[in-house]
């Protein structure tokens, strides 16, 4: 019984840790995206809360170079959060807890989410911000396409500064589904 009421019966869920960059498709893929792109440095390695364990994220991003160049982003983003078994369920449901937290939070702030595509489950959601800078107006939009394969939650975003249309939002949606037969295929 004890068992039970510390998880310890709940399932991981199909993915340990996942490394964002292991999912984030070649360069070819990325070409048309982000002009002259590369990844930019840093660890993808997957860590937890504190470094103490637990649920686990990664982050990947691919740049343009030199920065500050639209065609049609300047990054492209994959963040994956791997969700683990705990007394309040298994790593899946968690995942899926969280998925839904995020859409309903987006909701209740205004934001605009719609299942981009139905087969998958993807959010499809951009974010828009506004910064003034002495006489300047910088806008800055952030298209994202959140997922969820068993116990790991991706967000595969593209950022620009210049109005996404809907060209720019299937972008988004196609590498998210190219990042998802990414994941599926790690084991």
């Amino acid at each position: 019984m004890a068992g039970w009421q510390l998880g310890v019966f709940n399932s991981d869920g199909r993915f340990e840790d996942v490394d964002a960059c292991r999912i984030l498709p070649d360069a070819a893929t990325l070409a048309p995206l982000v002009s002259n792109g590369a990844r930019e440095p840093g660890d993808s390695e997957p860590r937890g809360f504190l470094g103490l364990g637990g649920d686990a994220h990664s982050e990947c991003k691919w740049s343009s170079v030199p920065r500050g160049v639209d065609r049609p982003f300047r990054t492209v983003r994959v963040f994956a959060e791997t969700a683990h078994a705990s007394p309040e369920g298994s790593g899946p449901e968690r995942a899926e807890e969280r998925l839904v937290r995020w859409y309903e939070n987006r909701v209740r702030r205004g934001s605009e989410v719609a299942v981009v595509d139905g087969g998958m489950k993807i959010y499809g959601t951009t974010d828009r911000a506004s910064y003034v800078i002495v006489f300047a107006q910088i806008k800055v939009f952030d298209i994202h396409a959140k997922f969820r394969i068993s116990n790991v939650v991706v967000d595969v975003s593209a950022r620009t500064h210049t109005e996404p249309g809907e060209k720019e939002r299937a972008q988004v949606v196609g590498l998210a589904k190219e990042v998802a037969g990414r994941l599926r295929a790690l084991d």
